[in-house]
């Protein structure tokens, strides 16, 4: 879908909110809900974290657990054989 020039550049706002918020937070995220009944889920995490878990040797995994943590503290029951908290 193509936007017009006043579109892209409240996308463009958008997209850098949310990165700011991601580099605030060390993670954002967007969901995007369907008609049909299914969930986009976006998540921006930051080069600071990223750093971190690669100074870690974490897993991709480990990785997209740790920015769940942080989304959505005490949503998930995900506390099983993971690795300690990054901050």
């Amino acid at each position: 879908m193509k936007l017009d020039p006043e579109e892209q550049i409240i996308a463009a706002a958008l997209d850098q909110a949310e990165l700011d918020d991601a580099n605030e937070r060390g993670v954002g995220a967007q969901i995007e809900f369907s008609r049909e009944g299914h969930a986009k889920v976006s998540i921006t995490i930051s080069r600071e974290l990223v750093d971190r878990a690669r100074a870690l040797e974490l897993t991709v995994f480990e990785l997209f657990v740790e920015a769940f943590r942080l989304v959505a503290p005490g949503a998930f029951d995900i506390t099983r054989a993971l690795p300690p908290r990054l901050h």
